[in-house]
């Protein structure tokens, strides 16, 4: 019966290391993963020009000038008080100017009086100037 033992202990052996076998089986555990990125893909061209058109305009510009007018105006009056060393009657200034004429008394002669005056006139120019404009244009291109 030994025989019969053996093989007994032989097939056992033989079932225990076909199960410490299977027992160590690795089974792989896989996980997908997914990893996302961005590429910068070019989908057109845009091209930029300017140009600058120069043309001439005209301006009227209103100038201002001043001028004086002196009018000499004789008097020859004898007066009895020394006049103010001007006055003025509207926008014109009035200077007196005396002499000291002799006689038996003294008194003094208005000779004549200087109005001074402005005489504003307005007149218009016209100027040419060069004036610049610059337009841009856009030009797009698919590719």
């Amino acid at each position: 019966m030994n025989n019969g033992n053996e093989q007994f202990r032989s097939s056992e052996n033989s079932q225990q290391d076909a199960f410490e076998r299977v027992s160590k089986i690795t089974i792989p555990v896989v996980e997908e993963q997914v990893k996302v990125s961005k590429e910068v893909i070019e989908t057109a061209r845009v091209t930029l020009s300017k140009k600058v058109n120069e043309s001439t305009e005209s301006f009227e510009i209103p100038l201002t000038q001043e001028e004086i007018v002196i009018k000499r105006i004789p008097k020859n009056e004898l007066i009895d008080t020394m006049p103010a060393a001007q006055r003025y009657e509207g926008d014109v200034m009035i200077i007196p100017v005396l002499k000291e004429v002799a006689v038996i008394e003294k008194r003094i002669m208005l000779v004549e009086e200087i109005h001074i005056s402005k005489l504003k006139t307005e007149k218009t120019e016209t100027r040419d100037v060069t004036v610049r404009k610059e337009e841009v244009n856009v030009t797009r291109k698919e590719l």
